[in-house]
Order: C-alpha cells, then sequence, then structure tokens
C-alpha cells in the first residue's frame, strides 16, 4: 500500500536579563492548514485552568489551542505538548512540540554582559588609577574589576533568563500542514513519539526518586 506523507512546513541594554527583556518569556505559536478551518487542541493546560482545579478538582480542564486554522496563540517559552489538529473529512494529525535554546539570545545575553563588564571593569579602573595613580597595582586591580563584573553580570543573565526561558524557543514553529484527507494512511510525525518517551523517562525519574526517599526514610526511623 502507498504510504502518503504529511507535508510540514517550518518557516523557518546590556543588563541582566537580556533575553527577558528584549523577546518575553512567551512565544507565539502559529498554525495554518490546508484547507483551513482545522481546531487545534494541546494537552498543555491553561494556568488559571490549574489553578481553579485546585481549588475544586471537579472543574474540567481548559487547554491552549484554537477554534479553526489559521490561528496563533501564546505560551509559555519553555514548553512541550503533543497537538493535536482536526477537521471533519480528514485524518486528525499529532504533533510533537518541545523547545530548545535559542542562540542568538545566548550569544547577545553574552556579547552584552561583557560589554556591560568592560564598562564597569573600566570605570572602576578609572577610579583606583585617580586614587592610586598609574602604577601597576592600579592596572591590575582594574583588570580584576573588569573579570569579576564580566563574570557576575553574565551569570545573573544567563541565570535569570534560564529560569524564566526567555532563551528558549518553541519549535517546530510555525507550522503549516495539508491535512490527509479521511482513509488517508500516512507518517506520524516523529516528535510525538519523542516527546513522550521523554515523558516516560522523567516519570521513571520521579518514582525512583520516590522509591529511594521511602527507602531512605525507613532506613532512618529503624
Amino acid at each position: 500500500m502507498k504510504r502518503h506523507f504529511v507535508i510540514l512546513s517550518l518557516v523557518g541594554i546590556y543588563l541582566s536579563g537580556c533575553a527577558t527583556v528584549a523577546r518575553g518569556t512567551k512565544d507565539k505559536m502559529v498554525i495554518d492548514t490546508e484547507p483551513p478551518g482545522a481546531v487545534v487542541i494541546t494537552d498543555k493546560e491553561l494556568p488559571e485552568s490549574k489553578s481553579a482545579r485546585r481549588k475544586d478538582p471537579n472543574l474540567e480542564a481548559t487547554y491552549y489551542g484554537c477554534a479553526a486554522t489559521p490561528c496563533e496563540f501564546k505560551l509559555p517559552r519553555r514548553s512541550e505538548f503533543i497537538l493535536t489538529i482536526s477537521k471533519s473529512g480528514y485524518e486528525d494529525v499529532e504533533i510533537g512540540v518541545d523547545y530548545g535554546l535559542h542562540r542568538e539570545s545566548l550569544n547577545a545575553n553574552l556579547a552584552g554582559s561583557a560589554a556591560t563588564g568592560a564598562g564597569i571593569g573600566l570605570a572602576t579602573g578609572t577610579l583606583v588609577a585617580g586614587l592610586m595613580g598609574t602604577g601597576g597595582v592600579a592596572v591590575g586591580t582594574a583588570a580584576a574589576a573588569a573579570g569579576v563584573a564580566t563574570l557576575g553580570i553574565g551569570a545573573v543573565a544567563l541565570g535569570v533568563d534560564g529560569a524564566t526561558g526567555a532563551m528558549m524557543n518553541i519549535r517546530p514553529n510555525p507550522i503549516f500542514i495539508n491535512l490527509p484527507p479521511e482513509g488517508t494512511i500516512f507518517e506520524p510525525h516523529p516528535g510525538v513519539a519523542a516527546l513522550r518517551e521523554k515523558r516516560r523517562k522523567r516519570e521513571e525519574k520521579k518514582r525512583d526518586r520516590r522509591a529511594n526517599k521511602a527507602l531512605q526514610t525507613g532506613y532512618n526511623n529503624q
């Protein structure tokens, strides 16, 4: 039997937290289909839904998605989810969406941190030179100040952006799909299996940690 493939097209200041300021902590997920008018739903729950269900577990969960393609929605850059695209008369298509490092943001952080550190070091060196003269001690102190400033600010910048997810990009994004007509056999998106395996391993590690903790607690209580 001939196998068909779904066509997936991918179009493809220097203070601490440069990427957080410039890019924000959310990414815009853009989805289009041929034909248009498909429903998009993810398995990533909305934060307000989580909050409401903590207060009332009987409430039904709501998820990121949109009612009809072409569409877009924003969600945290550090997101992973399985996205399902559905339309009457066509096969449902699942796509595994994950996140990865946005190298341009990392490079901007490093360059910005270095520039700021050098500036602080130069200012510190000038101040020290004015107080102590232009001897070797002052020069050495200025160089040390520049190094410390660069490393310190760089660490803070990377730490802030790493924590907020501002240096991350959701991928694949944007997405364009030719929906397969009903009855079509097609290759599933490989990201779905990869994401499920990632989740499985993560849950396995959690179970192991809980088991080790329970075992350790039992030893301590003996």
